[in-house]
Formats: structure tokens, sequence, C-alpha cells
């Protein structure tokens, strides 16, 4: 029997209603001669909670502890899903990241796979019942659970859709497939792309749009493992992801907005390495989906970094307490910006860089930009970031 990897994300299990739903679509597969495997992240809201909590009682509490915190959220999602599927008949067994066999290194909050021992799956599967496993964990070699960092289930679906040689892993999330503008943002609706390849999503990844993690990504481009990102709603078809070329619409062919962002700028730092070593292996352990910028000045280096909003001011004072003895640098927070992201290859063509002169004219400069090989990305006021996004999408994609 051929195997099947459904990865539901956290939205689409925050609610009895939706676990159900969940567990009936998961029924139609196995009735449909499909072997599923099933992963889950945590009920949509409640890692950030159990890490604010933390958080307000120790700023600085242990990674390994936050880990054991943090995959509780996981473990729940898996233990419902599990009784649902019960509910409607189907024999089913949840099992935490540990128990199904993922072995990671120590680097705690952002661990990875280093061996795969899913024997408890297979066990599983040869049994009759269907695995429903906790996403973004594992655990060392001695047993101490570890957590894959932001987007770690993705990391989990694909690493088990690798070692059971699935025919596709199904992520589904609260949109039918990818559009080249998120159709809650505008009253105009972007254009569906139904089939994108591996290195149009890494564009995606890699520019900051968060899709599906990069690293399970590289997974499923080196086995061939098709992606499908699809609605966990009833009807349509979603975005397959696949080995290509696929031709897009339009040389820039994703204009996206973040959510509210700040940015951090540490002015007047040090060359030294040792230094930048260690302010790096902060910033790898505070668990937030940054972005940074590294450039020279005439005081030294400045490092620009982007975070979400409300961790601004905790992550300032992170920095400040670790820098308290360079006293040459200065820390300014910016708060209240939204991230305006352009993607394809024409990026930096003059179709591009003329509907980014045009807003930045009508609306005032950014105040800063991330640029990739083929993503450019603008820092804007808050007030200022839907209008951005509406002038770029009708310079370069209303039809």
């Amino acid at each position: 029997m051929i195997s099947r990897i459904l990865k539901f994300g956290g939205t689409s299990l925050a609610t009895t209603r939706l676990l159900k739903a969940a567990a009936e679509r998961v029924k139609r597969i196995l009735d449909g001669g499909l072997r599923p495997i099933v992963v889950v992240s945590a009920p949509s809201g409640t890692t950030d909670r159990l890490l604010t909590l933390a958080r307000e009682i120790h700023l600085e509490a242990p990674a390994s502890e936050l880990d054991r915190l943090l995959a509780t959220g996981e473990i729940q999602s898996a233990a419902l899903l599990a009784i649902a599927l019960q509910r409607f008949g189907v024999s089913s067994r949840s099992f935490t990241g540990g128990e199904a066999g993922i072995i990671t290194d120590e680097n705690f909050g952002r661990a990875r796979i280093v061996e795969l021992v899913a024997d408890p799956v297979a066990a599983a599967l040869e049994a009759q019942e269907v695995p429903v496993i906790a996403g973004f964990q594992g655990r060392t070699r001695d047993g101490r659970i570890t957590t894959l960092g932001r987007g770690g289930t993705d990391i989990t679906a694909a690493a088990l859709g690798a070692h059971f040689q699935a025919d596709r892993i199904v992520y589904y999330r609260d949109a039918d497939g990818f559009y080249s503008i998120d159709p809650k943002l505008l009253p105009w609706r972007g254009e569906k792309i139904d089939r994108l390849d591996y290195e149009q999503m890494m564009d995606l990844a890699e520019a900051g749009v968060p899709i599906l993690h990069p690293q399970a990504l590289e997974i499923a481009r080196a086995r061939g493992i098709e992606l499908e990102i699809r609605s966990f709603r009833e009807g349509g078809s979603g975005t397959l992801v696949a080995e290509g070329p696929f031709p897009t619409p339009h040389p820039v062919w994703s204009v996206s907005l973040s959510p509210s962002i700040c940015l951090l700028t540490l002015e007047g730092l040090s060359p030294d390495i040792r230094v930048l070593a260690r302010l790096t292996a902060l910033l790898d352990r505070t668990d937030l989906p940054i972005d940074a910028a590294l450039n020279k000045t005439h005081q030294g280096l400045r490092l620009t970094i982007q975070a979400p909003d409300r961790d601004g001011e905790t992550l300032k004072k992170q920095l400040d307490d670790f820098l308290r003895e360079e006293s040459q640098v200065t820390t300014i927070l910016q708060r209240h910006r939204r991230r305006v992201t352009m993607v394809g290859n024409g990026v930096a063509g003059r179709k591009a860089t003329t509907a980014v002169e045009q807003a930045g004219s009508r609306f005032g400069p950014p105040s800063f930009t991330f640029q990739g090989a083929r993503h450019r990305a603008f820092v804007v006021d808050e007030s200022e970031g839907t209008a951005w996004l509406t002038s770029l999408y009708q310079s370069l994609l209303r039809p």
C-alpha cells in the first residue's frame, strides 16, 4: 500500500469541530486505498502562549526545559486527533516525536534530525493503525526532548515522507493553495498558482514568505517527493510542488505583506570575529523568525535585525545585556513596521524597479531593504504596508 503523509497545521486543529473534520478526511484517504501517516502541529497560538508564559517566569529559561514545555502543544494535538479517529472507527495511535524514532542532535530549540528509527511507526502501520505523530520535536540519543525550531512540523513530515517513500506530502493550511497575493489582504483576488517547482518554493522560503520550511523542501527535492498545499476545508484543488521547471505568469510572480514586525539596529559593532560569533549564537537561540543583514560603516559594523514586533522590546533587552561591555555599540529599535516582499526572476528588472520607485514617491521610502538573488523586501511603516502592497500588485500583477 502506498504511504501518504498528511500534515495538519495548528489552524486546522484549533477546535473540536475541526479535529473531527480532520479525522473524517484522514478516514476518507484511508478508505481510498492509501496508507496515511499523520503529522500535527500544536493548536494555533499554543506555542507562543507557552513561550510567553516561560519568559514571564524567567527571561533566559534553560533551552532544554523550554523544549520540554513547547513539545506539549503538538502532543495534545496528536492525542486529540487519534481520539477523533477512533470515534470514527479508525484504529489509531498517537506518538511523540521521540516515540516515533526521530533522533536529533543536542541543539535545543533548533535541533537537527540525525537519525530516524521509525520501527514503532512501521509496527503501527503493520497493525493497521493510523499513526498520528507530534511534529516539531524529537529526542536526543539519551532520551531528552528537543524541538526543531519554527516550522519544524514541516521537517517532521518531510523526514517521515522520505523514510516511508511516500508518494506525496499534503500540507493542510487555511488557504486552498498558493496565490500571487494573499486573498485575505486585498479586495482583488490574486492569481492562484496551480504548480510550482522546488526552486520556486525555495525562493519563497529564502524571501521569508512562511509557506514551507526550507529544510523540508530540501528533503523533498532530494527524494523527488511531491508536495501539495491545500485547504483543510472541503473542496477545491491545491498547489502542487514538484520537479520543474514550471513557468510563472509574470517575472515577479508573488507579492506579500508580513504581520507587524520591528527593526533592531546595532550600530558600531566591533569586527572581532569572537564577538560576532557569540552574537550569532545568541540570535540562533531566540526561536524567533528573524532576518538580519550586516553592513560596514565608518563607525564599524551595522547589524539590522527583523523580528516580530511583539518581541522587539524583549530582544532589545537581551542584546543590550549581552553587549553591555561593548560601550561603543548603540541599539535602535523601530517598532510597528511591515515587510513587503517581491519574489521572481524579475525583481531587479526595470518594471519592478519602476514600481518600487513609484510606491516610494507616494508613500515614502522604505526604512530598510533586504535583497536576494530572486527576491526584494522593503520594510515600511505599518500604516503604509497595505498601500505599498496595493501599489506593487497593481503595477506588477493585476490583470
